[in-house]
């Protein structure tokens, strides 16, 4: 594993230049790496979980710090994300700076397929109306993804998935 000094901290994202490291992101569907292959822009989230399982060489309370700083909900997008990619399913948050998680196809990486879904993730005080999830249907509709939404609950180990879909009666 690379030394620390390998790993910049820019404003939104970990920037990895350690060989190795950068080999095994690409191997886990981690990141997205640069156009000559020699380094990996990694968001907080996403750098969280790899933190965790020791590919990353920094610290996880230090990485959840600047991930509240940039998103309230940092804590609940971490455990959705981590009990996807536990579940066998690659998940990344959106590069757009948009709220949603991308889920991949079970089996695909990043650039082998395409994202099917967005996963908006809320927390337990979550009080959208109507007009909300229209709005969320709508923006994955556009982009031809399934719209998810993912409830954390304190205290409980899995988040709760609702799928949601719109339908016309013509």
């Amino acid at each position: 594993m690379g030394e620390a000094k390998d790993v910049e901290i820019a404003e939104d994202m970990l920037v990895i230049r350690d060989e190795k490291t950068v080999l095994k992101l690409r191997s886990l569907g981690g990141g997205t790496e640069s156009g000559d292959g020699k380094e990996n822009r990694i968001t907080f989230l996403e750098a969280l979980y790899f933190a965790e399982r020791k590919v990353i060489p920094l610290g996880f309370e230090k990485l959840m710090k600047l991930a509240k700083k940039k998103d309230k909900l940092a804590e609940e997008r971490y455990s959705v994300l981590k009990y996807l990619r536990e579940q066998g399913y690659i998940a990344k948050p959106s590069l757009d700076n948009s709220p949603y998680l991308r889920l991949y196809r079970k089996g695909f990486r990043p650039g082998e397929d395409r994202t099917y879904a967005l996963i908006c993730v809320v927390d337990e005080k979550w009080e959208d109306g109507a007009t909300g999830l229209l709005k969320m249907v709508e923006f994955a509709g556009r982009l031809r993804k399934e719209c998810i939404v993912a409830l954390v609950k304190k205290g409980e180990e899995e988040p709760k998935f609702l799928k949601l879909g719109r339908t016309n009666y013509e």
